[in-house]
């Protein structure tokens, strides 16, 4: 071995040693549970022992089979064990054997496994026998893929779902790995459904929501830790305004085929005046950017869309057209309060999957995507009401010369991003090469994932791409918005267009008043424990009673943490860098810290609440 100054790393050293040495006392005994749980120890303990090393700029230079070194007859010895499985009786081979279940686990997993942080997605379950042996071993983090052949209520015959999460699509896989709090360094597939399984495309559709979730989380990640705490006290401000809006799942359209999502890159100026011959023929779903270069060219969409939060001196200075009401504004309820200023007949909401407790308490869907922008947003959407022919405007995704947005397009909200970020040369829509920065360039990659990923489905879906002049999008048709307006007969199309809302609305004034007194209870509560918790960790004189209390302590703030997603979504910067799915690692403070930030963020979010009468 190597002597790296680390005691962490030098303690996880010796207990593998111990465990090694423990198994080559042990294999003569055949003893299959202690063995089993020794081998699972040795797992989770050389996963630990990668983790510290790069993370440890001293020892990140070594690789971990140069810092401990098992010895060839006990590693031979786990290798053989953990292959019995491939001499096992035929009477056993069955999920539904919970034997069966182990001796395949003990196959499948890796000899570095982290039980707490890496993720097994299991495909087709017959029973919850495979999900319990799983679960009797320590692994936290499960996910269950369904298909026809899965049981119905294998939700319900396993009980405790606690980390377990069901999904039936690639979509909701996906949507789920933009979502899940873990630093995942492995997540491995466990099929049970060997001759679905055995499809190259079926393997390639679990890999491809897997990868593009976690794409999507980490971009995710990067944005909550920057706006988490504006979404959660914006939401608490914003819900009440939810009294007569209509959820975004109630939407429907009908009397058109085709759809336009307008973006606001340079390019829209050359496509807007044709957008007003064929509005009436066309859904039209635009960002609020947009608008100013509507009006202008003589368009009412059909759907504006604003997601990002923006600040308080922005929403300050908006300055809504009162003469153009929107016809349906599609928000969601992280937008600074300012945005509701502006007129329209009808306010449309949607909520992420992160706000868990909200769609519990209104008996709501979250949002059934996850993307980085409000044009692949509208994408996505145009997608989800069911239309086969979709056309991009304005998505240009890159700059043209100085210009990254559509004159006029700032008249509402100002630039952010400044043209020197502009850097990075991509395929361009004419040929040639055009500049754009890392934002776009990860949205190029992620429209031509769900181009793919759709095409698979419906190989005669229809996207076209009318930038003339953006960033060349994989997947996309690539022609004016005048030939797609030829392509399509548009100028004989003869249907009248119709913006529908299934239902009522149900979320009442009650629902939302009881809501918010039940988040100001748990605001307190947690208050309260993050004040005792930074007492006790303020004590001169650490004994071992004394860490169990601490301990106690913050397994009842657990418990109040997860009964609602706000306090998390404030604290995503702490939280995320904490435990490692930032681009940065924090060092992890006294205990006391960690709690005073979240005290600070549970008064935040109390007073936000009352912000109106605080105002």
């Amino acid at each position: 071995m190597n002597n790296i100054p680390n005691t962490k790393i030098a303690a996880l050293q010796d207990m593998l040693v111990g465990i090694d040495r423990q198994l080559f006392h042990d294999q003569e005994t055949h003893d299959e549970n202690k063995i089993r749980a020794l081998i699972d120890k040795r797992r989770h303990a050389a996963a630990q022992l990668r983790t510290e090393i790069e993370s440890n700029p001293q020892a990140s230079q070594y690789e971990i089979d140069n810092i401990y070194d098992t010895n060839p007859q006990t590693q031979n010895f786990i290798d053989a064990w953990c292959s019995r499985i491939q001499k096992a009786s035929q009477d056993i081979l069955n999920f539904e054997n919970y034997k069966f279940c182990n001796l395949f686990i003990d196959h499948i997993l890796p000899q570095k496994w982290h039980f707490d942080n890496d993720v097994i997605v299991v495909v087709s379950p017959p029973s919850e026998q495979i999900i319990k042996a799983l679960k009797d071993r320590g692994q936290n983090h499960i996910v269950i893929f369904c298909n026809d052949n899965t049981p119905p209520d294998i939700g319900n015959s396993i009980g405790d779902l606690r980390n377990t999460h069901i999904c039936v699509s690639a979509d909701e896989l996906e949507r789920l790995f933009a979502v899940i709090q873990t630093p995942a360094q492995q997540v491995i597939t466990l099929p049970c459904d060997t001759n679905q399984f055995g499809s190259h495309d079926f393997q390639q559709t679990i890999v491809d929501a897997v990868n593009a979730g976690k794409k999507t989380r980490f971009e995710n990640t990067r944005t909550v830790s920057k706006f988490g705490q504006s979404w959660a006290k914006n939401v608490l401000r914003n819900l009440p305004a939810l009294i007569n809006a209509r959820n975004l799942h109630e939407l429907r359209v009908i009397g058109v085929e085709d759809a336009v999502v307008v973006a606001s890159g340079p390019s829209l100026n050359r496509n807007v005046q044709k957008l007003c011959e064929i509005q009436d023929q066309v859904f039209i779903v635009t960002a609020l950017r947009s608008l100013p270069v509507l009006h202008a060219a003589g368009v009412t969409p059909d759907l504006v869309i604003q997601l990002d939060a923006e600040d308080d001196e922005v929403a300050k200075n908006l300055t809504p057209d009162l003469n153009h009401t929107i016809k349906n504004f599609l928000i969601e309820p992280t937008i600074n309060p300012g945005f509701l200023k502006i007129p329209a007949k009808q306010f449309v909401w949607s909520l992420a999957q992160h706000f868990f407790d909200i769609h519990q308490k209104f008996g709501t869907m979250p949002t059934p995507f996850n993307v980085p922008s409000v044009s692949i947003y509208g994408l996505c959407l145009c997608h989800h009401l069911g239309f086969r022919n979709i056309c991009f405007i304005g998505q240009d995704l890159a700059a043209d010369g100085e210009q990254q947005y559509a004159k006029g397009a700032t008249e509402l909200l100002p630039a952010h991003a400044k043209m020197s970020t502009f850097n990075i040369e991509v395929p361009g829509f004419f040929g040639g090469t055009v500049m754009t920065r890392n934002s776009f360039h990860y949205q190029i990659k992620r429209c031509t994932e769900i181009s793919r990923e759709w095409k698979n489905k419906d190989p005669n879906i229809n996207l076209v791409n009318a930038t003339e002049g953006g960033a060349f999008i994989e997947g996309f048709d690539h022609m004016s918005l005048d030939a797609f307006a030829t392509q399509r007969i548009l100028d004989q199309a003869t249907g009248e267009k119709q913006i529908c809302f299934d239902g009522t609305s149900t979320i009442s004034n009650a629902i939302i008043n009881d809501y918010l007194r039940e988040i100001i209870n748990l605001l307190d509560r947690i208050i309260l424990t993050a004040n005792q918790v930074i007492k006790l960790d303020k004590k001169p004189e650490k004994n071992r009673g004394l860490h169990k209390k601490i301990q106690k302590t913050i397994q009842k703030f657990q418990a109040l943490n997860n009964k609602t997603s706000l306090v998390q979504i404030a604290m995503q910067n702490s939280i995320a860098t904490v435990i490692g799915t930032s681009e940065k690692a924090q060092r992890v403070g006294t205990h006391a810290e960690f709690f005073d930030k979240v005290r600070q963020n549970a008064l935040i979010l109390k007073k936000a609440v009352n912000w109106k009468n605080t105002k």
